[in-house]
């Protein structure tokens, strides 16, 4: 049994096989012994429960081979911070032995938090996980010994937002901790002086705030609002003043980022502030792989938008939008550090690539729109399927090979697995609903959806990315937001995302 679930009542048993038999991705799997699970930097946005065997979870630093972190037996369970947090993977998983693990994806996660010891066991190993890989991650914590960290976590707290414009700290209110963003954007705003309100900065994951207040000032020195979804870790004022007391390079780390942040107060102009202020608000600043059109390049030749509607069977390249310098930012995806899309899909179609690059997985899409109507920045299409299979008849030409027709989607998965249930509520089938028979992807219960999603994938599956391939004279171009802004440093460099398996970039 399971201790996740050994405190569900009698309803909420039934409530989750009710999910279970009726939700294809909650799904069992076999690995054989030193078979991969999962690789670091993956986006398996799933909570998976070892049913029988181990796994070894391992980590890849260096050049160096991968070294040991922990090994995880039937019972337990890896990958809290995908399914939560929609976080990469930080380790490898490796089975130990052979293995099976039962996957519990994202959108499902909620069926089995309705359980009060099921959701606080879930959220203290999340926070522990959050709070151990961003001390090893940041610089912050250099040379502070795991068992201080072990100390540190039950004191920290997670905060986590999914608006915009949220207030985190007001200016001028008390300083009582510092906040360290785990995923996300936060903008940072002052009222200055004269009267006037500038945006100075965008904060992204790594990045902290609240020193000056701790350090310097004993108030906070600006306001800091959310600028979407973002994680959050809080760090009460003694427990970091006593850790820079015990490790004084912390104090010295974060008195240098106070002058960087006094600096970046002389060098944003209210021109500068305006257009911060602006990107932010349409999704530029959160952008991870942004499409620009170099307007001092561009001929107006319309390649880029032929290409995509070639590739795509509609072009998801609207050649108008923001003007940034001499950039115009299209309407095109930006594979979002905080995709709505994503987190709206009810079967868990919409992936992410270990190189960042949002893409539909067909094979799993209903064609229901959710995506579409998610979509901030009204970037993603649903075209008819003779269409959508043009199109992908073209990509397979292109390529001499078929992998570009997935099969359409099928409600098969194992729910006829007769042990499953006593492996995850430790109890006799009894009550079990009888599962209700269906047929593999070539039956007659195939769902062949009216419509498709498309969006600027980088071109999946393709070497290259059309728009950038057709362009005649290198005037469109991905670019990490933080290039528009280099000279002030309003946005630190970050961007995960390139195009998977090379090509055009």
């Amino acid at each position: 049994m399971l201790d996740i679930f050994s405190h569900f009542t009698d309803e909420q048993r039934d409530a989750f096989l009710n999910v279970y038999e009726h939700d294809p991705a909650l799904r069992t799997r076999e690995f054989k012994a030193g078979e991969a699970i999962c690789r670091k930097g993956e986006y398996e946005l799933d909570l998976c429960c070892i049913l029988s065997g181990s796994v070894d979870l391992r980590d890849d630093t260096g050049p160096e081979e991968a070294h040991f972190v922990a090994t995880l037996t039937a019972g337990n369970q890896f990958g809290e911070l995908g399914a939560i947090g929609g976080l990469p993977r930080t380790v490898d998983v490796i089975a130990r032995e052979d293995c099976e693990i039962f996957y519990v994806p994202r959108h499902a996660l909620k069926h089995l938090e309705i359980n009060q010891y099921a959701r606080e066991a879930l959220a203290r190993r999340y926070r522990e996980r959050a709070v151990r890989i961003t001390a090893v991650e940041n610089e912050l914590f250099r040379g502070v010994p795991n068992a201080i960290i072990d100390e540190l976590a039950p004191k920290c707290e997670i905060l986590r937002y999914d608006l915009r414009g949220i207030p985190i700290v007001t200016q001028g209110e008390a300083g009582d901790a510092i906040y360290i963003v785990r995923d996300g954007f936060v903008q940072v705003v002052r009222d200055r002086e004269d009267g006037t309100r500038r945006v100075l900065a965008y904060l992204r994951a790594g990045e902290y705030f609240g020193e000056m207040a701790l350090f310097e000032t004993g108030v906070r020195w600006a306001s800091v609002l959310t600028a979407g979804k973002c994680e959050l870790i809080k760090i009460g004022r003694d427990d970091f003043l006593e850790l820079c007391r015990r490790f004084p390079h912390i104090e010295e780390s974060a008195r240098r980022v106070i002058e960087r942040r006094r600096e970046q107060e002389r060098n944003v102009t209210p021109e500068i502030s305006a257009l911060l202020e602006r990107s932010g608000q349409l999704g530029v600043i959160q952008a991870d792989a942004l499409l620009v059109m170099d307007l001092d390049l561009c001929i107006n030749c319309d390649n880029c938008v032929k290409a995509c509607e070639a590739l795509h069977g509609r072009s998801r390249l609207i050649r108008n939008g923001i003007k940034l310098d001499h950039y115009l930012v299209p309407s095109a995806c930006r594979h979002c550090d905080d995709p709505k899309c994503m987190n709206s899909c009810p079967t868990g179609a919409i992936k992410r690539r270990p190189e960042g690059e949002i893409y539909f997985q067909y094979d799993m899409c209903i064609g229901c729109g959710n995506c579409a109507i998610a979509c901030p920045y009204d970037n993603i299409a649903m075209i008819d399927t003779p269409t959508f299979d043009r199109a992908q008849a073209r990509k397979s030409r292109i390529m001499n090979a078929a992998n570009f027709f997935r099969p359409f989607p099928a409600a098969a998965h194992d729910i006829g697995e007769p042990s499953l249930w006593t492996r995850l509520f430790g109890r006799r089938e009894g009550s079990r609903r009888k599962p209700v028979a269906v047929t593999g992807v070539t039956g007659a219960r195939e769902h062949t959806p009216p419509a498709f999603p498309i969006k600027c994938d980088l071109c999946d599956g393709l070497p290259f990315m059309g728009c950038v391939h057709n362009c005649p004279t290198g005037a469109a171009m991905r670019i990490d937001p933080a290039k528009l802004f280099e000279e002030t440093g309003a946005i630190s460099e970050g961007s995960r995302v390139r195009k998977a398996r090379g090509g055009s970039d």
